[in-house]
């Protein structure tokens, strides 16, 4: 029998379903329809468009960061209706901009926004609210970001074939305006800090530079930037293949869906094999799924559905199994510190990707070499992983 939520008399399931809906429309309308409106943005300014999608990314992580101390200071609801708005607003600053200057600080004002309003807030707020069913709460709410890059991008992109894609950018900060502030009033307003502090304000020196940690954040460094190289670039990707735009789209789409159930089965079998085999699988199956994009005009609509099948479950399960890795590699005392920083670390690096796949298509005239990068730097994490050595005894 399928277990659902149960919508409890205090209404704790509420703020749930309000910040999954305010993730949902945020992300899907902006990051995870990056990838749809980054080859009309770059027919319009000069054939390149990859350091908007870096501007975005970058301001985001960097937002990431800050977003806890802030809500500490003025309370939660503040702070995601300032995202809301920023997002928004940066958007449609976009949309708006004939210079490449004013395209990158709309989608620096849009990233940051949206990293104020969505997964960073969201996690702090149901961990302390929602105590009764934590697990089932965070995988409804991390689940409303799988389902924005399937539900989202089909829309943007029919909106870009009747008008432009930057009608489709205006219309996306529209539905953010009037939608999220509502959604805000739904989540409880206070300050995050409220209650004792903890001892350890830093992650023990030695903690950081054990080897372990190192080969980890190495690792999820070059995975995350293996993703995001093929994430931004795919619809442009598979049509440069030879693919029609809502062909395209739907590929990307149903890569992006395959996230769901694969969070689900991966974490299953996490459990069962331990996180550094489950890890390592997901190395070489984003690999082999970066690939498959060169077989597309070789393998037609066959080769299409095998890099939406491997690498639509393969890009899904890296942020689950990484951060069960880094737990059962590092004292329990020093995790949540680390694990911290491994974000930031992976984050801010990840965001070059669509800048440098911009210089190595330009380098080497076509999509084959980045690519080829990106398929190699996810083959190069497996072995590091391979070689991290939990505290803990795997299962298996």
């Amino acid at each position: 029998m399928l277990l659902l939520p149960r919508f409890s008399a205090d209404g704790a399931w509420l703020p749930v379903l309000a910040l999954s809906a305010m993730t949902l429309l945020v992300q899907g309308c902006t990051l995870m329809s990056l990838g749809v409106l980054l080859p009309g943005i770059a027919a319009d300014f000069g054939g390149q468009a990859g350091g908007g999608a870096t501007a975005f990314l970058l301001a985001m992580s960097l937002a990431s960061l800050a977003v806890g101390s802030f809500m500490g200071k003025a309370g939660v609801r503040p702070v995601l209706l300032i995202g809301v708005l920023l997002s928004a607003a940066g958007f449609a600053l976009a949309a708006i901009a004939q210079q490449r200057t004013a395209l990158m600080a709309g989608m620096a004002l849009s990233g940051f926004g949206a990293g104020a309003s969505t997964i960073v807030p969201g996690i702090a707020v149901i961990t302390r609210h929602h105590v009764a069913r934590r697990g089932l709460a965070l995988a409804v709410f991390l689940g409303a970001a799988v389902v924005a890059g399937a539900v989202v991008p089909p829309f943007v992109a029919a909106a870009m074939t009747f008008w432009t894609w930057r009608m489709a950018m205006l219309f996306c900060s529209a539905a953010i305006v009037l939608a999220c502030p509502l959604l805000v009033l739904l989540v409880p307003g206070d300050r995050t800090d409220a209650g004792p502090m903890p001892v350890e304000r830093t992650a023990p020196p030695a903690a950081i530079r054990t080897g372990n940690f190192l080969r980890i954040v190495l690792a999820m460094t070059l995975l995350q930037l293996a993703i995001n190289g093929v994430l931004f670039a795919a619809v442009d990707i598979l049509m440069a293949e030879g693919l029609s735009q809502s062909t395209a789209v739907l590929a990307y789409s149903s890569a992006n869906l395959l996230g769901l159930p694969a969070l689900l089965m991966g974490g299953m079998l996490a459990d069962r094999l331990g996180a550094r085999r489950s890890l390592s699988a997901t190395a070489l199956l984003l690999a082999a799924g970066t690939m498959a994009l060169l077989g597309v005009r070789m393998m037609d609509m066959a080769g299409v559905w095998l890099f939406v099948l491997l690498w639509g479950v393969a890009s899904a399960l890296p942020g689950q199994s990484g951060s069960m890795l880094l737990a059962d590699a590092v004292e329990a005392e020093a995790f949540p510190r680390l694990l911290g920083l491994n974000t930031a670390i992976i984050s801010l690096v990840g965001a070059l990707a669509p800048l440098w796949t911009d210089q190595m298509r330009a380098a080497g005239g076509g999509y084959g070499l980045p690519v080829s990068v990106y398929a190699a730097l996810a083959l190069a994490a497996a072995p590091l992983i391979a070689s991290v050595r939990s505290s803990q005894g795997e299962a298996g």
